[in-house]
């Protein structure tokens, strides 16, 4: 282990992939503030307990979790929504709804570090509290694939819906915690392995799911519910509003131009979904890897005393998208400057002209030098990247004028500091 390393998974992100992370977070609150989103700031760190509750299966296993002095059980958090929705209990609750809030917040969880993952990670969340309306879970997907058409990441959505699996494994007489688990082994792909293990439990009638998991027909989907609406019983009526909700969603997003697959093994890791669930998936890319997704959580707020609230929130995954961008990414062009103050010249005089410049153009970027060996502050500025030298000394400063320097060319003049400015556009 190197002194100068990270821990492992963790990252320094420099350079141009630092650019590259602002501009997308910066692209990522614009977009929600448009859309009529606010922004919210959680804690980091939350008490363990708060994502214990019902964060699912993979991600307690995977949370970095440890005593604070006081003896408290914290954690760094592995997501935002559970903090999201304790904030809005403690904060917005006397607010008229439904409730959109934002935020880009990192989350860490100790998983095995590989391509695209790491254990320190970005999200841009949106979350609507309130809404019981398709309408809700529409807001947050076109704003999610609005940013990503703003900054040209192609991609399409696979949508399920895990209430009709809880609704017929409730009947079954299988215990929350154990559906939980279940669903955990669909969302890896192990479906022989869900199966088995619903089995025996419950018998044959595993079948069912497995049925339910390989039917990528809705029509053939909502046949299935109606032959088994006397063991759905009291839930029939609901799950037949979750898949008119699923469908709604689909033609809505459908209709708006965008291309959506309903993908039955679609559950995600988190055990708090409830119903209609969605995963953005990147397009033209032969590993067509997750770039985000969310769903509905209805309900999320009684696991915390709180009352029952309809809720739905997506999040992106910022690291994959930085990684998908990263060969097309192009900084916004700028002009860097340095001001260079010679001898007994006031520094303030360079700070005064860095401030005249940069707010009269937004693409000049630059800072202020003191120096009395003039061509090594040039040779300085040469090397890392400088556009324009523009050189005070103590003549300039009696003339009230500026040497402007193109380090490119070599060219230099004696101008005001208007005329410089001209120059510099």
């Amino acid at each position: 282990m190197s002194e100068y390393n990270p821990p492992r998974g963790m990252r320094d992100i420099t350079g141009r992939d630092a650019e590259l992370y602002e501009y997308l977070f910066e692209e990522f609150k614009s977009t929600a503030r448009r859309h009529g989103f606010e922004p919210i700031i959680t804690p980091t760190l939350e008490y363990f307990s708060l994502f214990e509750a019902k964060s699912g299966e993979e991600i307690k296993k995977s949370m970095y979790v440890f005593e604070d002095k006081a003896g408290r059980l914290v954690a760094l958090r592995p997501e935002v929504t559970a903090s999201v929705v304790r904030a809005y209990l403690r904060h917005y609750r006397a607010r008229p709804k439904p409730i959109r809030l934002y935020y880009v917040a990192q989350c860490f969880r100790y998983e095995e570090p590989q391509y695209a993952r790491y254990r320190e990670f970005w999200q841009g969340g949106l979350e609507v509290i309130g809404e019981p309306d398709v309408n809700a879970d529409v807001a947050v997907a076109y704003t999610a694939s609005s940013f990503l058409e703003d900054i040209g990441v192609k991609h399409y959505y696979e949508v399920g819906n895990v209430a009709i699996y809880r609704a017929f494994m409730s009947k079954m007489g299988v215990s929350e915690e154990i559906q939980d688990h279940i669903l955990h082994l669909i969302d890896k792909d192990r479906v022989v392995d869900a199966v088995n293990e619903l089995k025996s439990i419950v018998g044959d009638r595993a079948d069912l799911i497995s049925t339910l998991v390989e039917t990528r027909d809705l029509d053939k989907v909502e046949s299935i519910i109606n032959d088994y609406r006397e063991l759905l019983g009291d839930k029939y009526e609901r799950v037949q509003e979750e898949q008119a909700r699923l469908r709604d969603f689909i033609t809505i997003m459908s209709e708006l131009g965008y291309d959506v697959k309903y993908q039955p093994k679609l559950v995600r890791g988190l055990a708090y979904y409830t119903g209609l669930i969605f995963e953005y998936k990147l397009k033209d890319s032969p590993r067509a890897p997750s770039i985000g997704g969310g769903g509905r959580y209805d309900g999320l707020t009684m696991v915390y005393n709180g009352p029952f609230e309809y809720s739905t929130g997506l999040a992106m995954g910022i690291d994959r998208i930085a990684l998908a961008l990263t060969e097309k990414y192009q900084p916004t062009p700028t002009k860097k400057i340095v001001v260079i103050v010679i001898g007994n010249t006031p520094l303030t005089i360079g700070y005064k002209t860095l401030n005249t410049l940069t707010r009269a153009s937004h693409i000049i970027q630059g800072f202020v030098l003191k120096t009395r060996n003039l061509s090594k502050t040039l040779e300085y500025a040469s090397k890392i990247g400088v556009d324009y030298a523009l050189i005070i000394g103590e003549k300039e400063y009696r003339e009230n004028t500026v040497t402007i320097k193109n380090m490119k060319t070599g060219e230099q003049a004696k101008l005001t500091l208007q005329e410089a400015a001209k120059i510099m556009h």
